[in-house]
């Protein structure tokens, strides 16, 4: 199976699933719809077809990329444009398979279902199925979009950066794009123009060449240590950190996956550690970026704890910088905020891991109303009300948890510098704090679908009023048990004095 010829990207059809080229997506105007049963799945698939739309054919400018968006692509320049690098993508190339390395050694098979993150084969943990033989058989077309979601997205196999499988060039990131109308237009809504990757990425950079080649056809060598400056962009966005090959099965039956009819079946690979260290980090255009203003180092934005995706929208949406760090949105959220400024969606995505473990998995869709391309100080103040709200909420209950005995300082190694003291604990306001969490998101999507951010003071204000009414619902909630306790009152008496009077500083200070 060939990703630039054949029929490999799934589709819903008529209550079932077919499979199309990627031709089909550019160079039509047919509506398409993703179709895979996990979500993590998709958002790779689409990925998948970004990156290589991305470096065959990148417009020069803003000019030629609002021209592709109005119309497909010919045939004949995509045939022309997809005849260089033909034999790269290629699952079953004898020589270069998409994303392998031929003559793997291993001491034994792995079972494809370790593709998947959240089912890791023979440990017990299975996040996201119950039946741990779920995933025996797949086609060629999960493989190849496994395969790439594997390398782009997931934790390694196991050992980290420290030793044994790397990690890919972004860590575990949150990966985010923009959503539009059709596939076609949403592919297009997230490639980078020459310009812009001059600019951004990678200076010099003329278009695609034979020079750039992936990690299967230029090897990684062992133990070498590679400048990140060094990787070009093929490389880097279709980097694959492990050695594996595939083992193929030439024989008719079902994709466990997609439940497709399939001639030709993976069920199993070959896959070994080997060490390579890169200095630096390179500037993947899908992730949002932290900067450390004391050591120019750069991280990409991950999903680290249990807090929602809109928690982090400030970095998703804005580039911003104070005394200590900087944070920029991935590069496909600043050139569309620049070049195209249009309301749209915004895709969210990313694991949440522990090491190699998979703890949870997101996946988020947030509308971009109109005016958020110039609303960069709105955004911030939505978030960094809401954000606020909780901690007061937090802190209040915290006064009354610790009064009665229920909230207990965390160990020493876990606590955070510079923290407030209050999370320096654990207790009954954790609990408060996964509620308002929990119980704020309607909310908080609701604004996002109706707020116009070039005017949207007032519906902040109603979102303050209506997360203070919330708050104050969730905190009679957790300290109900301790109302009726004489010992407690006079406890309970100044946690509500503290929530109340720092509500009023809040919605003082917006005035």
């Amino acid at each position: 199976m060939n990703l630039l010829k054949d029929p490999w990207i799934p589709v819903q059809d008529q209550g079932g699933t077919a499979l199309i080229t990627l031709e089909q997506v550019l160079c039509t105007n047919d509506d398409y719809r993703i179709a895979l049963p996990r979500d993590d799945l998709e958002l790779a698939c689409l990925q998948l077809m970004i990156c290589l739309t991305q470096v065959l054919f990148p417009p020069e400018d803003k000019k030629a990329l609002r021209a592709r968006l109005r119309q497909p692509m010919s045939p004949d320049e995509y045939a022309q444009g997809i005849q260089p690098f033909i034999d790269w993508f290629d699952l079953r190339h004898e020589q270069w398979p998409f994303m392998q390395v031929r003559g793997v050694k291993a001491s034994k098979e792995t079972s494809i279902q370790k593709l998947f993150p959240g089912l890791p084969a023979g440990d017990g943990s299975h996040t996201f199925f119950t039946d741990a033989s779920e995933v025996v058989a797949v086609s060629e077309p999960v493989a190849a979009i496994a395969l790439f979601n594997q390398a782009s997205n997931a934790p390694s196999f196991g050992g980290g950066n420290r030793g044994g499988f790397k990690y890919g060039l972004r860590g575990v990131p949150i990966t985010t794009f923009l959503y539009e109308q059709s596939l076609r237009r949403t592919v297009w809504s997230n490639i980078l123009h020459i310009n812009h990757i001059q600019s951004k990425i990678i200076p010099g950079y003329v278009g695609p060449t034979y020079d750039d080649k992936p990690t299967w056809v230029d090897l990684i060598k062992e133990k070498s240590e590679i400048p990140a400056s060094s990787i070009g962009l093929l490389r880097g966005l279709f980097w694959q950190p492990a050695h594996i090959e595939l083992i193929f099965k030439d024989a008719s039956t079902t994709c466990d996956f997609l439940g497709i009819n399939t001639e030709t079946t993976i069920a199993k690979f070959y896959t070994n550690q080997f060490g390579f260290k890169i200095i630096g980090t390179w500037a993947h255009p899908h992730s949002p970026r932290i900067r450390k203003l004391n050591d120019n180092s750069i991280t990409f934005l991950s999903f680290k704890t249990t807090a929602p995706a809109w928690t982090q929208l400030n970095h998703l949406l804005v580039a911003s910088e104070d005394r200590k760090e900087g944070h920029d949105p991935a590069e496909v959220v600043q050139q569309f905020k620049r070049d195209l400024a249009r309301p749209s969606q915004l895709i969210v995505g990313g694991y949440r891991n522990k090491q190699a473990t998979i703890l949870e998995r997101r996946h988020e869709l947030f509308p971009l109303k109109p005016g958020w391309e110039t609303g960069d100080e709105m955004v911030r103040k939505y978030v960094s009300s809401a954000l606020e709200i909780k901690q007061i909420l937090r802190k209040s209950v915290w006064i009354l948890g610790k009064k009665a005995g229920v909230s207990h300082e965390k160990p020493k190694r876990r606590r955070r510098k510079g923290a407030p003291e209050e999370d320096n604990w654990t207790g009954i306001q954790d609990e408060a704090e996964t509620l308002y969490y929990h119980q704020s998101e309607p909310l908080i999507h609701q604004t996002l679908r109706e707020i116009h951010w070039s005017e949207a003071g007032p519906t902040l204000d109603r979102l303050r009023d209506e997360l203070i009414r919330l708050s104050w619902d969730i905190f009679d909630q957790v300290t109900r048990p301790y109302a009726h306790e004489p010992r407690m009152l006079q406890a309970l008496a100044a946690a509500k004095r503290s929530l109340g009077d720092e509500f009023n500083k809040l919605k003082g200070a917006s005035k």
